[in-house]
């Protein structure tokens, strides 16, 4: 049965997407089988794998549709799982996801609809990532739903704080109700330059609210982390010796041993 983790932050820009391909690529590099679902109807996920959505005749959205109507997707989920593009495997987004939450959210199972689908094809993995959009929406409360493990990306800037209380404060409901195992795999500081007062106090900050187990190791600030979704290849791919790659690297070994995959 696969472990399954979301990546999740209310606040856009901070790297949840960035940090969701990379990570995965670099678990598929040791050797585990890797699905990336990409639950966001800007679905940079898909386009950072290389994939145009528009060109896409099935995605997360008509799979989920068809669940929310009583009908199970089979044979249509494998068949839209892409396999061919990267080390580890896609369920991709397009725009269409967008409409998603009108449409079902009058479904008695509206909130469980991920976690019914990926039910499907967990046992075919080892991991699986979930990129949810910033909003709390029904896309991301499926997310989190789904999902054994959350990651939290975060820029160190103060105002990073408040999205982190919002998420903190959004797994505590989540464990509450939804999903009472839920568990916060750890605090993901992204885009760092260390070497800043304010990137300091901030990890100051968050180590004494959350405590040193909870913060994976940083992200540094590294032009080549940018670069590499225009080309639609992950770090790994684009730069491999890069301090980017060496930070997910690291970070990789730590969600490893934290979620007990070695």
């Amino acid at each position: 049965m696969a472990t399954t983790i979301v990546l999740a932050n209310r606040k856009g820009g901070s790297g949840k997407t960035t940090s969701t391909i990379n990570i995965a690529d670099g678990l598929a590099r040791a050797g585990k089988r890797v699905l990336v679902v990409d639950a966001d109807s800007q679905a940079h996920a898909t386009i950072s794998c290389g994939v145009l959505p528009y060109n896409l005749s099935s995605s997360l959205y008509e799979l989920l549709l068809m669940l929310a109507d009583g009908q199970q997707p089979g044979d249509k989920l494998l068949s839209t799982i892409i396999k061919d593009k990267k080390l580890f495997h896609l369920l991709p987004a397009k725009p269409d996801l967008a409409a998603l939450e009108v449409e079902v959210a009058h479904k008695e199972n509206s909130q469980t609809l991920l976690k019914d689908l990926l039910l499907e094809v967990e046992n075919n993995y080892d991991y699986i990532l979930i990129d949810v959009p910033p909003a709390l929406g029904l896309l991301s409360v499926n997310g989190l739903v789904a999902a054994r493990w959350l990651i939290i990306p975060i820029e160190l800037t103060f105002l990073s704080m408040d999205g982190l209380a919002q998420m903190t404060g959004i797994l505590y409901k989540i464990n509450a109700g939804l999903n009472p195992e839920l568990r916060l795999l750890g605090i993901l500081p992204v885009k760092c330059d260390l070497r800043t007062n304010l990137a300091r106090s901030v990890i100051a900050e968050i180590r004494q609210n959350f405590g040193d187990n909870n913060i994976l190791s940083a992200v540094r600030s590294d032009i080549k982390l940018a670069e590499a979704p225009s080309f639609g290849k992950t770090i790994f791919e684009y730069a491999s010796s890069c301090r980017g790659a060496q930070d997910y690297k690291h970070i990789i070994d730590i969600i490893l041993t934290r979620s007990g995959g070695e």
